[in-house]
């Protein structure tokens, strides 16, 4: 993993956590999120402690492969492991989805 890989997925990573600790200020005790986008919309909503938690710590467990993936690649000698990238874009891609989740619990007022 080169430091631009790095800093990158490091600064995802905080987005995820600050929008965590955002959401957790910001919404009411009852508030509740919806964990997933889907076609048909915002379907599952959890408990605002259940979905803040799930972001972050699934974050957490994709960061941990990137850097376990990299020391392998680095081991084994391979070149162009497309995990690292598809994980980078999958961090992103929960950052934009929990803004997004934030953002509707918000707008429906944080109500269950």
């Amino acid at each position: 993993m080169n430091l631009a890989t790095l800093l990158i997925d490091t600064a995802l990573l905080l987005g995820i956590v600050g929008v965590t600790l955002y959401g957790a200020a910001t919404l009411p005790a009852g508030a509740r999120l919806p964990l997933h986008f889907g076609l048909g919309g915002y379907t599952n909503w959890q408990q605002k402690g259940i979905a803040l938690v799930t972001w972050p710590v699934i974050a957490v467990v994709i960061y941990v492969i990137l850097i376990v993936a990299d020391r392998n690649q680095q081991g084994s000698g391979s070149h162009g492991l497309p995990l690292p990238v598809g994980l980078t874009i999958a961090l992103a891609l929960m950052l934009v989805n929990e803004v997004g989740a934030v953002r509707a619990a918000l707008g429906r007022g944080g109500r269950g």
